[in-house]
């Protein structure tokens, strides 16, 4: 088994016995979802790539069939396209229904996929519960090639649930890009449990939107059809898709480009065990909570691709402020989290670039989504919180930031990580205890 493994790190070839090698007790479900997993490619008006995540086929007809996955990995899509295997790649997609969180469904005319069975509504995981992901990682280009395995994380566990249960945070799998939009699912049915929807900043785990608190009902409510397990039957809803005009060719996934290539993960990463975080029961009366503070952060200079132009910006932490219990408690206090970032000015070195470019500084405001702390370590997820209604201000900065951090001294530093249509990217911040 260990030489197994270690092959597995230096192979692409063997993706699929690296798949089996440590699936355990959860190759049944596994091989129950595996036919409902999908790539979804994200393209600009050029037809490049910007960006990939996984999709989970949730209905399917002899003509067409509907495709769940994050709203983040085609935000920003020009055109999308799905990879189903080897034999079925290159689909046009378009987006038919944006749910809500992180949550969207596109469209595409190919039938006779494998839909996925999600767990009941009255299956509500709980802190502790053991869960498998799968989806493909970013750049997996070979699945229209060799038809390459998606990656198969397990075992993990549900270490929280914050806000009261909509979101899972998943500790012992190590959440890749790409893997936003791919299944949480139970080891042993199958089932789909939550969606992923991004990674901690520590490569601990990530976060999913529940399946019995988000997903599912998100289905039900747009008269989606979906097969729900209940006492072992499939309730199946009625769906009528909304017809879309004829495309045009979509652009062909660059299976040769540098880029793309130099993205290709090649081994299946076998998780570290860690310690499931449990809930405890705190007393009504508590020694106040602590609270960390940092302000006015030197900026970082980053530099990425947009639209294909080299773009470089500057961006500081202009406010960020946490607290946590006196005690462990897997519902972090986040109302006190906040955060603001500060977007100095973008860079296109060349000029016919100026116009995808934004010269004036800007305050980003976020809010955060949801957290959990185990008596040392914080983690907690934020959101853009913007009024995008006054124009593109959502599409400047990233959508999601992740914080983590050891909390056991009067000086702390942050590991903030930024997850951008782009680009990712991380910085460091010193923060000062505040009480």
């Amino acid at each position: 088994m260990r030489n197994l493994r270690a092959a597995c790190a230096t192979a692409l070839f063997v993706a699929s016995l690296c798949v089996a090698a440590h699936a355990d007790d959860a190759a049944l479900g596994y091989a129950k979802l595996r036919p409902s997993l999908v790539k979804v490619w994200a393209f600009d008006a050029q037809g490049k790539p910007v960006g990939s995540g996984s999709g989970v086929v949730i209905v399917s007809n002899g003509a067409r069939s509907l495709v769940l996955t994050a709203t983040h990995v085609i935000a920003d899509a020009a055109s999308i396209t799905i990879d189903v295997d080897r034999d079925r790649h290159d689909i046009a997609a378009h987006v038919q229904q944006r749910g809500p969180r992180d949550l969207s469904i596109v469209s595409i005319d190919r039938g006779g996929l494998v839909p996925a069975t999600f767990a009941a509504r009255s299956h509500d995981v709980v802190a502790g519960n053991l869960i498998a992901v799968a989806g493909f990682v970013e750049h997996d280009e070979l699945i229209g090639v060799v038809g390459q395995e998606p990656r198969l994380l397990y075992p993990g566990t549900v270490s929280s649930r914050p806000d009261d249960g909509a979101y899972l945070e998943l500790e012992n799998v190590h959440i890749e890009a790409g893997l936003s939009g791919g299944a949480v699912f139970d080891p042993d049915t199958g089932d789909v449990l939550g969606i992923v929807t991004s990674r901690t900043a520590d490569e601990r785990g990530g976060f999913a939107d529940s399946g019995a608190r988000v997903v599912v009902p998100f289905l039900a409510s747009n008269a989606i059809a979906f097969a729900e397990r209940s006492t072992n039957v499939h309730v199946a809803k009625t769906f009528t898709p909304v017809a879309h005009p004829a495309s045009t060719a979509q652009p062909p996934v660059p299976r040769s480009s540098p880029h793309a290539v130099a993205q290709v993960a090649a081994f299946v990463h076998v998780p570290v065990a860690a310690v499931t975080l449990r809930p405890l029961v705190v007393p009504a009366l508590v020694v106040a909570p602590l609270g960390w503070q940092a302000d006015d952060m030197p900026p970082n200079q980053f530099a990425y691709d947009h639209q294909g132009c080299a773009i470089v910006l500057s961006l500081a932490i202009a406010h960020l402020a946490f607290g946590v219990p006196s005690v462990a408690d897997e519902r972090a206090p986040i109302e006190r989290a906040s955060l603001t970032l500060r977007v100095g000015r973008r860079v296109a070195p060349v000029a016919a670039c100026a116009n995808v470019a934004e010269t004036s500084p800007v305050i980003a405001p976020y809010q955060a989504a949801a957290a959990s702390y185990d008596g040392r370590h914080v983690t907690i997820r934020f959101r853009y919180a913007g009024d995008a209604s006054t124009g593109d201000d959502d599409t400047l900065f990233p959508d999601d930031v992740s914080l983590d951090a050891d909390v056991d001294t009067a000086r702390v530093t942050a590991h903030v990580q930024l997850f951008d249509i782009d680009w990712d990217d991380a910085l460091d911040v010193i923060a000062a205890r505040d009480s």
